[in-house]
């Protein structure tokens, strides 16, 4: 039997990077881990990647509809882990 990727669903939508909604933020390295597994609880209305290990720069990218909630997460995530909002231009290819 062949694998089958699941289909698209609500809780798991394709969209483009380019419609999601990205905050970048400068954080320590032993918090990536930590961040990276309490976003993933909210499958769908975000990703988490990392853009620069070297500085510790996240890219977050927010689903259309979800940005108030998720800024809301953000904000509380937060006072939890230092997370500094940097400034990120995109490379071409990314």
């Amino acid at each position: 039997m062949r694998f089958q990727p699941p289909s698209p669903s609500l809780f798991s939508p394709e969209v483009p990077l380019s419609d999601a909604v990205c905050r970048y933020f400068r954080v320590k390295h032993r918090d990536m881990v930590y961040l990276k597994f309490i976003l993933e609880a909210y499958e769908g209305m975000n990703t988490m990647s990392t853009v620069d290990n070297v500085d510790g720069i996240i890219r977050i990218a927010l689903m259309p509809g979800f940005v108030e909630e998720m800024d809301e997460l953000l904000a509380e995530l937060g006072t939890r882990v230092t997370m500094e909002p940097v400034a990120w231009e995109e490379q071409s290819g990314e």
